[in-house]
């Protein structure tokens, strides 16, 4: 390693890096996408009418919201690691007590549990990738999207089948042992120290900044009289002394020196964040109304509840492939625009589709599956691609999933209600429609190469 390149941020093994993050990945969906194929059994079972089951349905939104708002100021204070650790054992409680057959109250307070959990982690691995993998974000923000739609997927094609064997409530409460899990095997990075010193990248349209997807640390030019020998290896500098909180061997903090420029400046009063933060609002909104209602809609055509449930997992499982061709796309790409309206294209094209040949229904899932996969790949990579620092990536995230999950939530409330009252799906099919066309509109804005601050 030359003297200009940054150091690795932890000791732990690259791969050991790479399949940590991939373990937190695969427990940021299960636990809501099981939801989905059950909730009329659920509504059943309850007595819990569709706008109810909407408020199911949206709480998971809500509660990424509102916790992003403030997990940074965690991650800053406790550590990416630890915070991500305690939000695992949070999250397997919550799925157990989700379980429990305490009627409406284990049901509900156990969902706002687990969905404060996930919520750390939606808006701390963005942090996590742009500190451990400052080259590749396009392409980490892929893999582990992958996983995260990939066992999302699992969850919602195994549901019916598992709940008729052993009822909806037990189908509910099994991803409790996996997050247990992830939790043990994500320890292994809690004590392993951080080396300090990394260099933020630097501002956009400087001189010095590298290509994307370079390996290579922009040259410095030392002007003191006597440079260090070339090949010495540099001196220890701790760069964010002063401004970390918390002791200077905490695993993963967040805080780190400021990027040239942004020292100051309120990511709130950014047009660049609240572009990232509208984009990242409709593409959530879209999916977690079709997560919620999207088997209501494929029977209401016909499709039994077990269909329903599998074209729901492929809808999710056809994600695996949009992330993976997408994210190498975008790590080459001058900006993210293009594909970005490429994928809304193949979005519109797909609710087009459920609206007027419902009988295709099984080509739909697949072709809007692909383009909701795409989208939260997008959604997550300009988080990454816009901030230039770490820091800066959690307070992005912080905000654009905060507000962004927060007006998303509104999509399963809405769907619900307006089921309700009309007794079709044909307007809210429509207002999705409309939704993919702002959001295209909203991505050519977010998908410019600038920087957020």
């Amino acid at each position: 390693m030359s003297a200009a390149e940054p150091s690795p941020p932890t000791r732990l093994p690259h791969l050991l890096m790479v399949i940590t993050v991939l373990i937190v990945a695969a427990n940021l969906r299960p636990a809501i996408t099981v939801v989905g194929p059950l909730i009329e059994r659920i509504g059943e079972d309850t007595g819990l009418g569709p706008a109810a089951l909407g408020l199911l349905g949206a709480i998971p939104a809500l509660g990424f919201g509102v916790v992003a708002l403030f997990v940074a100021a965690l991650g800053r204070r406790w550590g990416l690691e630890r915070t991500i650790f305690v939000s695992l054992l949070l999250l397997g409680v919550g799925t157990a007590l989700r379980s429990l057959p305490l009627g409406g109250f284990s049901l509900f307070a156990g969902t706002v549990i687990l969905s404060a959990a996930i919520g750390v982690g939606n808006v701390l691995v963005p942090a996590v990738v742009k500190r451990d993998f400052p080259a590749r974000v396009p392409v980490m923000t892929g893999l582990y999207t992958a996983v995260l739609v990939g066992c999302a997927a699992i969850a919602s094609g195994s549901a019916v089948p598992v709940a008729a064997a052993t009822g909806w409530e037990f189908t509910l409460g099994i991803s409790a042992i996996f997050a247990l899990i992830s939790a043990a095997l994500w320890g292994v990075r809690l004590g392993t120290p951080r080396r300090r010193g990394a260099s933020p990248r630097p501002a956009a349209g400087a001189a010095s900044r590298p290509e994307l997807g370079s390996t290579d640390a922009p040259e410095h030019h030392d002007a003191s009289p006597a440079a260090p020998d070339a090949g010495a290896a540099p001196a220890a500098h701790d760069s964010t002394e002063g401004l970390d909180p918390a002791p200077r061997d905490d695993v993963g903090s967040l805080p780190e020196a400021p990027a040239p420029g942004a020292l100051g400046r309120s990511m709130w009063r950014s047009a660049v964040a609240w572009q990232v933060t509208a984009y990242f609002a409709l593409q959530s909104g879209i999916f977690y109304l079709m997560l919620t209602w999207f088997p209501a809609i494929q029977t209401s055509h016909g499709v039994t509840d077990a269909a329903a449930g599998f074209w729901l997992g492929a809808y999710q499982a056809i994600g695996i492939l949009a992330s993976l061709v997408t994210g190498p796309i975008m790590q080459r790409a001058a900006d993210q625009r293009a594909v970005i309206v490429a994928l809304a294209g193949i979005m519109f094209f797909g609710v087009l589709g459920i609206i007027l040949l419902p009988s295709a229904m099984p080509v739909w899932a697949l072709v809007v599956g692909f383009a909701s996969g795409g989208n939260l790949l997008a959604g997550l990579t300009l988080i990454s691609m816009r901030a230039r620092t770490a820091g800066e990536a959690g307070r992005l995230s912080g905000m654009a999933q905060g507000v962004g999950y927060l007006l998303a939530a509104v999509g399963p409330l809405l769907a619900g209600s307006l089921f309700e009252l009309s007794g079709s799906w044909s307007l809210v099919l429509w207002i999705i429609a409309g939704a993919v066309v702002v959001m295209a509109l909203v991505g050519l804005l977010a998908g410019r190469r600038v920087d957020v601050l």
